[in-house]
């Protein structure tokens, strides 16, 4: 599914109908936001069908209403069969849209233009084509349609039939001399690439047999294989491999970074066939492109193929990648792409994920399958901290938890709730099994404790502190643990309080006369109260 381009005017609407190009990302998140062009086609044309066709164009509004002896009529009285509405569309690309055999072969005999174009240089072919109609296809050839014939942003029919995915209109376009090299101006991309976008394999293989060009790139870098591991199709990845392309493609990194999931392009980054898979929830093609010789360690978007394996929760394609040499202890150099949209805690205390290793990701995730795996097959040191020093049974712990979104960035619900505590309680017993500091504090002042406490309840803040956790130890805000939950804070835009997590804590001896949250001054006046400590006794 592909947006398409600008509405010019309502007369364009069987132009723009035809417009877009493929999604070149890691993963597929924008789908939701796109309407399939055949779709767009009809609704657009009906919020021009009552004024594209005036009284002074009776042709086309005969052949627009379906009404061929009007037709007959009006073309056996000398009517102009070539002249065209505002837009430039004419009757017969009315017919064509309207995919009326009949109308096509009435205007074609009484001497259509069969090329024309309107203003967008969109033909009766394009749309056609559009339509998926073989029968409208071959009559408009066969009356000397131009298959090459390109729309004025270089959209060819072929690419449009590759789209739509029938695979007999693209062979009869190729068969007509159709190129199939042609690249669309917007982002350079081709026929085949339409094609692996939408997932349409036969048009794709048929595209591939004819010369489309297994290794072209578009303007953005991507290839008709990152196009296929985008889709998960195995199916012609094999054939693009065998055609020539290598598994060890890559492009610059394109992910959704805001509410919107916007494409973000990097060109500093390197986004690997494998990455695009995995990113893209496709683990049995990224099991054949490691099978193929993928490279495991391959972390030019900032991220190894581990990482994203983490997050897309794919433990066979951990293992996979562990046995191919995937180093386990990879660090994260930029953070990981959100699934939905970017929330932080915007609280100043926001744990930093550079740094994180695949088990830190586990951890925060609540994954122990995984966490395991990494840690009793691949080798993992799952006392590596990132670059805060913030380990992983802090984030385990809830650290980096941020209310009303799950750890891999999708929208929580309160049903889901009770998952998240259970997995983050079994995530917290599993490292500190393994033996991590119970007691570590991050450069900001954050010990599990306090991550626990964003994450509320009473499941794990009470275990932590029955396991010896220090319970008044004062973060970088200058709060405990007990301050957050009894007192709350604002944190992500709304202020939080667990109350109960609070009278858990107070129960098991928390101090409870430290005073309020001191906020953002805190370091300040902890500073002054050390300099002021340090100046030489008068």
């Amino acid at each position: 599914m592909t947006c398409f381009g600008e509405v010019k005017r309502a007369g364009a609407t069987l132009a723009t109908a035809c417009e877009g190009t493929a999604p070149e990302r890691s993963d597929m998140s924008d789908r939701r936001r796109c309407v399939p062009s055949f779709i767009a086609a009809a609704f657009l044309l009906l919020g021009v069908a009552a004024s594209a066709a005036p009284a002074e164009l009776p042709l086309i509004e005969a052949i627009r209403l379906g009404d061929l002896p009007r037709a007959e009529r009006l073309v056996a009285g000398g009517t102009d069969v070539n002249l065209p509405q505002g837009d430039g569309a004419t009757a017969l690309h009315w017919a064509a849209h309207r995919d009326h055999l009949d109308a096509a072969r009435l205007l074609l005999g009484a001497g259509a233009r069969v090329d024309a174009a309107d203003d967008h240089g969109v033909t009766a072919l394009a749309l056609a084509v559009l339509n998926a109609s073989l029968p409208m296809v071959e009559l408009l050839i066969d009356g000397g349609a131009d298959p090459n014939l390109a729309r004025v942003t270089g959209v060819t029919p072929l690419m449009t039939a590759a789209r739509v995915g029938n695979v007999d209109v693209v062979r009869r376009l190729l068969a007509a001399g159709a190129d199939p090299t042609a690249a669309e101006s917007l982002r350079g991309q081709t026929a085949l690439m339409w094609a692996l976008a939408e997932n349409h394999t036969a048009a794709a293989s048929v595209l591939l047999e004819t010369g489309g060009g297994a290794t072209t790139r578009s303007t953005n870098g991507f290839t008709p294989l990152l196009f296929a591991a985008q889709q998960g199709n195995t199916e012609v990845a094999r054939l693009l491999l065998a055609a020539g392309a290598s598994v060890h493609e890559s492009a610059p990194d394109g992910i959704g970074g805001d509410t919107n999931a916007r494409v973000l392009f990097r060109e500093d980054t390197d986004a690997s066939a494998l990455l695009v898979a995995i990113d893209s929830g496709h683990a049995e093609m990224a099991l054949f492109l490691i099978e193929r010789g993928a490279d495991p360690n391959h972390a030019g978007a900032g991220r190894a193929p581990l990482h994203a394996a983490v997050q897309r929760q794919m433990p066979d394609v951990v293992r996979a990648l562990l046995a191919a040499g995937a180093a386990p202890d990879a660090r994260l150099e930029e953070r990981l792409p959100f699934v939905s949209r970017r929330i932080t805690q915007a609280n100043g205390l926001t744990p930093k994920t550079e740094g994180s290793t695949p088990f830190l990701l586990a951890a925060s995730f609540g994954d122990v399958e995984i966490m395991r795996i990494l840690v009793e097959e691949g080798g993992a040191d799952p006392f590596l901290t990132t670059v805060d020093n913030t380990t992983s049974l802090m984030v385990a712990a809830g650290a980096d938890y941020v209310e009303g979104q799950d750890k891999y960035g999708f929208r929580s619900y309160p049903a889901y709730y009770e998952t998240l505590q259970r997995r983050a309680f079994e995530a917290v017993k599993y490292c500190l099994e393994l033996g991590l500091d119970l007691n570590a504090v991050n450069d900001d002042g954050q010990t599990p404790l306090h991550g626990a406490v964003y994450m509320g309840g009473t499941l794990i803040a009470p275990y932590l502190v029955e396991e010896g956790a220090e319970m008044d130890v004062i973060n970088g805000r200058g709060q405990t643990p007990w301050m957050i939950a009894a007192q709350g804070e604002y944190r992500a835009g709304s202020f939080y309080r667990h109350e109960e997590t609070g009278e858990a804590l107070a129960a098991l001896g928390a101090d409870t006369t430290i005073g309020f949250d001191l906020g953002v001054d805190w370091r300040k006046i902890v500073e002054e109260e050390q300099e002021a400590a340090a100046q030489p006794q008068r």
